[in-house]
């Protein structure tokens, strides 16, 4: 049975030198999409819609939980993506070798200050085109 534990967070500018993120609670990997233009002809007989691929694919969005570390180079990069206007690099690696790469840039900087829990920080990326997928072992 694959789990999430050991799953790692990174960040980059160029692409090639990733910093890690610390404090990784969750990953929400999202969910990628794609269109479909409805192809039911008006003399249809079996009375269901048909339909074709069309569009563009669209590789969704990542979010992740992180125990709020201010104080974590990692956690101020981020911050410091947030606020810039470009897309940045970012990188999952999970247990089993496997990552995923992507370009994109922070569309959600959210805290959740609970009384009697830890203060935790929510991310969430926007993916500009296609995610780069390297197996592992």
């Amino acid at each position: 049975m694959a789990q999430g534990y050991k799953t790692k967070f990174y960040r980059s500018d160029d692409g090639s030198s990733y910093s890690p993120v610390a404090g990784m609670l969750d990953l929400e990997p999202g969910e990628e999409s794609r269109g479909s233009v409805d192809m039911t002809p008006m003399d249809g007989t079996s009375g269901y819609m048909d339909y074709d691929p069309s569009g563009l694919r669209d590789a969704g969005e990542v979010s992740i939980t992180l125990i709020w570390k201010e104080t974590d180079s990692g956690q101020q990069a981020l911050r410091a993506d947030y606020d810039s206007d470009t897309n940045k690099h970012y990188k999952v690696e999970y247990p089993e070798g496997t990552t995923v790469e992507f370009i994109g840039h922070i569309t959600g900087w959210g805290k959740a200050v609970p009384k009697d829990d830890k203060i935790t920080r929510t991310v969430k990326f926007k993916i500009s085109g296609k995610p780069s997928v390297t197996a592992g072992s």
